[in-house]
């Protein structure tokens, strides 16, 4: 089984499907070489997950971005905004239980900036230039929003899940 299979059965477990971009797969032609097909970097969740904080905010994300860490080793993220709030879900590599994986999920706390940006920026009836970037400015701002969480995460106490007051935490896996 390659890594990208293992990769996706993993994350097929923990309700993540990596779409399948039929324009990235390259065809096998006679005389070409089969390539491997890249690891898409969005990702869409196959399944609603069950968890204890209030949610007004389920249901599918308008926006996922999947992402490994370039700071901590083994680490990955999936960034997701739905119902106009960010969500981010951290997975870090454990040596304990059967997946040897925990998975956090974070969100922005109620009445904090993170909270009402993309509220705001979603309920703003502006002009019409507005209008057309207003998705390609989710999407920045999405990524910008991520980076922040990340940063409030880290600096947490992972085992006291005790975190800055912007974000709330709960541990999935």
């Amino acid at each position: 089984m390659s890594l990208d299979e293992q990769l996706t059965e993993l994350l097929a477990k923990l309700g993540v499907t990596l779409e399948d971009n039929a324009d990235e797969r390259s065809a096998t032609a006679e005389g070409d070489e089969e390539r491997p097909t890249p690891i898409p970097a969005i990702a869409k969740p196959d399944a609603a997950y069950d968890d204890e904080l209030p949610c007004a905010d389920e249901g599918p994300p308008e926006v996922s971005l999947f992402q490994t860490s370039r700071e901590h080793y083994g680490v990955f993220y999936r960034l997701d905004l739905i119902g106009a709030l960010p969500q981010l879900r951290v997975f870090l590599p454990d040596d304990d239980g059967m997946l040897k994986m925990r998975c956090y999920l974070v969100r922005a706390a109620p009445g904090t900036p993170l909270h009402e940006w993309f509220l705001s920026a979603r309920t703003h009836e502006g002009s019409a230039a507005f209008d057309d970037a207003r998705e390609v400015a989710q999407q920045h701002l999405l990524f910008a929003v991520g980076e922040l969480m990340k940063r409030l995460f880290w600096h947490g106490d992972l085992e006291g899940l005790r975190f800055a007051e912007e974000i709330e935490v709960l541990r999935l896996v």
